[in-house]
């Protein structure tokens, strides 16, 4: 008789079920996840973009801040793009779209955000894409890890 190791297999039915049942619900779950994530950091977004400097007078000068209907413009296109689940589960959150400047030309969104962002020779630095990430990386992760555990508990239940 050979001596080995001798594995008790009580129970093992219910757990590979509940990991069969985990794993068929794994794209759904992760989509969740990570859309809560992304409203943290849309959020937080927003509140960044509410508080930039802007100037309401139509002075020109040679350095400003962006113009009330700018801030408008880019509070307007903020927005989660669509989750993607290939390889692996992303989304983006960002500006798209257009608005109309005083003199009626059509600028792209996200090329006045680079602006104000970066800043120009004419346009006041306020990195305010940069002070979102750091804000928000944290709160966005422990709202993923909050959304996956209730996820993992109402499968297991």
């Amino acid at each position: 008789m050979s001596k080995g190791i001798s594995i008790d297999s009580s129970g093992i039915n219910e757990t590979l079920a509940m990991f069969e049942k985990i794993e068929k619900n794994t794209t759904g779950t992760m989509k969740q996840c990570v859309y809560k994530g992304a409203g943290v950091v849309a959020d937080t977004m927003q509140a960044k973009v509410k508080a930039l400097k802007t100037q309401s007078d139509n002075k020109r000068t040679d350095f400003r801040y962006p113009y009330d209907y700018e801030k408008e413009a880019i509070l307007d296109n903020l927005g989660i793009a669509p989750i993607k689940a290939d390889s692996i589960v992303n989304t983006k959150v960002g500006f798209d779209g257009y608005y109309y400047n005083k003199q009626g030309d059509r600028r792209p969104v996200p090329l006045l955000v680079n602006s104000i962002n970066a800043g120009t020779s004419f346009l006041k630095k306020q990195a305010f894409v940069n002070a979102t990430k750091r804000a928000a990386e944290g709160k966005c992760v422990n709202a993923m890890q909050k959304q996956l555990n209730d996820a993992i508990e109402k499968l297991t239940k």
